[in-house]
């Protein structure tokens, strides 16, 4: 097998596309099985269908990829979908997609498992199908060809999606989906054939194919045990990309006890089950000391439902206290919520005010099954106004089965009640109101799972109703993307010939579909394809369903019945509330059974588990004085970007810092104020693509620390491309302002290889004296062999620049860069001939140019601050009103003296 390694493969290519450290991999927590001569893993590609950004925020990706390796003989990889940028780079070089960990082509793997939590990723899947060599339709592929599975909440009704895949999942991954790859690994490694597999996996009552025996149900398969087991880590790996929810979460609760009859999620994860506080405590260790996470989000589907919660919050305040760690809860219901949950999510960074209201009439909440008390949702935000909170956000949907979808004579609308229960509760606590509008769409194996969905027209006609009635300056008001809507409506009810329009739409170029500047562009293309499909396919979306009809998903259970579904229609008919689920409920849904131990978890079971869970002790972090204390000790570091690195993002290179930071376990120093962050500061923003073996950084230690012990700490915590190469520590004090290194920074040193001859023209040309003239600082050393070497003020960005202008061409087009040191300027007043003649002894062979730069010579930036300690070692002694700290320092310390002393 012939794997693909991006860095070689693309080389300067990977600086066409936008964010190249998707394509990389050699993220911090990543596992690796090293491919052998003889190997005989069974490769898995863990597959998603949406960009790195989306894709490495879904937990449902971490927990496959970790449950799978850690079974011997299974080697689980990830692979994302390509921008549209790349997966034209990948056609242009004809490279098959790969996967991220050891570049294994698609189509070499043996399983290829795609995680569809939204319908709308369809197109990228047969993209990243595609692009990795694998036949889109089932019925193409052959022995060599990957077997191609999808799961998550967005395929239980496989029947529009059934033509790509060869077999459907249905239900939670752990542990039934780990068994059966261990199951089929065996098969394979003992001679069975891909259609031996595939025959294996027919026979498990929760895989679901297109020629499933008619009559027969996939099952949906439930993990009994979740919350009472330790779960199966997904904290690994740590994105190299800033993502969409830059937050660690642990899962504190699986399915909602609410029965929103709207809700698809609260289907297909019941039935609640709360997982043991010990459980949830190591969780967020892990997301705290081994990642390096400092908010922490709670999550379920109704959070606040959690028994206790803020018991719950109390205990994690305390133990996390000096950590600067923050919680959240996303999925909080209105009558759940309280000011004091509130408050105690707020001890370090308060949180925002999110209410999920669906519907303001209280006859219509009855209806969907979820009440939303008006005065308890106005006490509260006048409680959080008066504490600090000025602004509040607020979630509506159209288009529900309300008012005169049962009763024609109702003349109430449900855009005019919007209105009216906003403006009255914004007059009343005078918050400012950010008003979320977003479009019903009836999904399946839910109460709701017959209702008409409503026309394009009758939407916007709604949410404009709301936009013109709303005044401004009090509501902010966001839109629903109207055309998503279409889409959603075909792909979440549709039956088989939606595959012949989902493929045709792909080929006429729709990609991306679930972004909204691509769906813009994608919906003529999506038009064309429902015009040639042979069926009225908007008809179909927009028909009025009957509760006797046979539905596309009835093949598929969720283990709830239909009769179940149609009793909660009727109870929605009459706005009669249903109970919250427990173990005692009176109104069997069909989830709970005793076959496969399946029920609601108790608060008193999970109590128990905890009891039987000791945890391990947390050192308590130590208390420093603020920022402004007497001693401080700085680091100065020097560190490589490359490997991969130098593709890195510069925002997202200062998170991995700050994680790798609070990974060391090191006494750092952290800013002040609401946010607290480590004191970090970079000499440059490097440039994307630029290899570098000399970076400099500055951090704050409150203790004096073994520069050794540093690096190797640092190192530890830090991704495969970036290592701390040297370190230099010392005491700083504040009788003096600290220099930064942007003050110190004077340039660089690069090294550039010639890879196109229309460069080689350049430097006899008016640009480069131009440039010359300009840049008289600047200095060049040519050697032999297309090589040669520049010393260049602040950055070599308009050296490129005068470059691309001469050539017409970028700058990774001509040249291969690397960045050898990072060059300061003297910044300290005293500089003597003195000094500078011992400084060029003793870095004769650091910088070739003897040219006198500013009248002052360049230096390292490791010599500046060694002169700027010498500083503050002299006014550390020298002042005689020193305070008790100042005057015990060398008496604690008595090695920092005679170190910096040079003795």
């Amino acid at each position: 097998m012939k794997l693909v390694k991006p860095l070689n493969d693309f080389g300067s290519d990977l600086n066409k596309v936008q964010s190249p450290a998707r394509y990389t991999g050699g993220e911090y927590g990543i596992t690796v099985k090293p491919h052998t001569e003889n190997d005989k893993n069974f490769n898995f590609a863990v597959a998603f269908p949406d960009l790195y950004e989306i894709a490495m925020s879904n937990l449902a990706v971490k927990i496959i990829y970790n449950g799978l390796n850690a079974i011997n003989g299974i080697r689980c990889e990830r692979v994302f979908s390509p921008d549209t940028d790349f997966e034209n780079l990948l056609r242009e070089k004809n490279i098959p997609l790969y996967t991220l960990e050891t570049g294994i082509p698609l189509n070499q793997c043996q399983m290829i498992g795609f995680s569809i939590g939204y319908e709308l990723g369809i197109t990228q899947v047969l993209a990243m199908l595609e692009t990795g060599g694998v036949e889109l339709l089932s019925e193409d592929r052959t022995e060599n060809s990957p077997i191609v599975i999808a799961g998550g909440c967005g395929v239980t009704n496989p029947a529009p999606f059934a033509d790509f895949f060869d077999a459907f999942f249905i239900g939670e991954a752990e542990n039934a989906l780990f068994n059966l790859v261990r199951e089929l690994k065996d098969l394979r490694n003992a001679g069975a054939s891909r259609n031996d597999l595939i025959r294996h996996i027919k026979t498990k009552s929760f895989m679901w194919t297109k020629d499933n025996t008619p009559g027969s149900k996939a099952r949906r398969t439930v993990q009994a045990d979740f919350g009472l087991v330790p779960s199966v880590p997904d904290w690994y790996p740590m994105p190299s990309v800033k993502t969409v929810q830059d937050h660690g979460v642990v899962e504190i609760m699986r399915g909602c006890p609410n029965g929103c009859r709207f809700c698809h999620a609260g289907v297909y994860y019941r039935p609640s089950r709360i997982k043991s506080l010990n459980l949830i405590i190591d969780e967020i260790d892990r997301l705290v000391f081994d990642c390096g996470y400092r908010e922490i989000s709670l999550n379920s589907l109704s959070s606040a439902d959690f028994p206790d919660v803020g018991a719950l919050l109390d205990i994690l305040n305390e133990r996390y206290k000096g950590y600067n760690v923050s919680f959240q809860l996303p999925s909080l219901k209105v009558n759940s919520m309280s000011l004091d949950i509130l408050e105690k999510l707020s001890v370090v960074r308060k949180s925002g005010l999110t209410f999920a209201v669906e519907t303001p009439d209280e006859m219509w909440q009855l209806s969907l099954n979820k009440e939303v008390y008006a005065q308890h949702l106005e006490s509260i935000i006048r409680e959080a106004k008066s504490r600090g909170w000025s602004s509040a956000k607020f979630y509506f949907m159209i288009g529900l089965p309300l008012g005169n979808y049962f009763n024609k004579n109702d003349e109430k609308s449900e855009e005019e009640e919007i209105c009216k229960f906003l403006i009255e509760l914004q007059a009343r606590t005078k918050i400012q109101c950010n008003v979320n509008i977003g479009i019903f769409i009836p999904k399946p194996h839910t109460a709701y799972q017959w209702v008409r969905q409503i026309t394009i027209e009758e939407a916007q006609k709604k949410i404009d109703y709301v936009h013109e009635h709303l005044p401004r300056g009090k509501f902010k008001i966001g839109r629903h993307n109207f055309n998503s809507t279409i889409l959603e409506g075909l792909l979440s009810r549709g039956d088989f010939r939606a595959g012949k329009v989902i493929l045709n739409a792909y080929k006429k170029g729709a990609r991306l579909d679930a972004w909204d500047e691509h769906l813009k562009q994608n919906m003529p293309l999506w038009e064309e394809a429902m015009a040639e499909s042979g069926y009225d396919v908007k008809g179909w979306i927009y028909r009025n369903w009957d509760e006797n009809e046979k539905l596309p998903w009835d093949s598929v259970t969720l283990g709830t019945s239909k009769a179940f579904f149609q009793k909660e229609w009727q109870k929605s008919k009459e706005h009669i509330l249903t109970k919250k689920c427990s173990p005692d409920c009176d109104h069997k849904c069909g989830i709970c059974n005793t076959k496969e131990n399946v029920k609601v978890h108790t608060k008193e079971e999970a109590e128990k588990i905890s009891a039987q869970t000791p945890l391990k002790p947390v050192k308590k972090s130590p208390v420093y004085p603020d920022c402004n204390i007497p001693v401080l000790y700085r680091v100065i570091a020097y560190f490589t970007r490359n490997r991969g690195a130098e593709y890195t993002a510069y925002l997202a290179q200062v998170e991995i810092f700050h994680k790798a930071v609070l990974r060391s376990s090191l006494p750092f120093v952290f800013t002040a104020g609401f946010n607290p962050i480590p004191r970090l500061e970079f000499a440059t923003a490097m440039t994307l693509g630029i290899e570098s073996l000399e970076e400099t950084a500055t951090f704050y230690l409150h203790e004096d620390t073994d520069e050794k012990t540093f690096i190797e700490q640092m190192n530890k915590s830090l991704p495969e491309g970036f290592s701390i190469t040297q370190a230099y520590i010392f005491p700083v004090t504040n009788l003096r302002k600290r220099e930064t290194l942007a003050q110190g920074l004077w340039g660089g040193e690069f090294e550039y290889t010639i890879t196109d001859e229309s460069v080689s023209e350049y430097f006899s040309s008016q640009d480069f004296k131009d440039f010359k003239e300009k840049y008289t600082e600047a200095s060049f050393n040519f050697k032999e062999n297309r090589c040669f070497t520049a010393a260049l003020p602040v950055s070599d960005k308009a050296f490129r620049t005068s470059v691309e202008n001469y050539t017409g061409k970028k700058w990774f087009e001509v040249f291969k860069i690397k960045k050898l040191h990072t060059l300061a300027k003297n910044i300290v007043s005293g500089w003597t001939a003195e000094d500078e003649e011992k400084w060029r002894n003793d870095n004769k062979n650091f910088v070739k140019q003897e040219a006198e730069i500013s009248s002052r010579p360049v230096v390292s930036f490791m010599e500046l601050y060694r002169q700027i300690a010498k500083i503050n070692l002299d006014l550390i002694n020298k002042r005689e009103d020193l305070t008790k700290i100042r005057k015990e320092f060398y008496k604690d310390h008595p090695d920092v003296l005679k170190k910096h002393k040079g003795e």
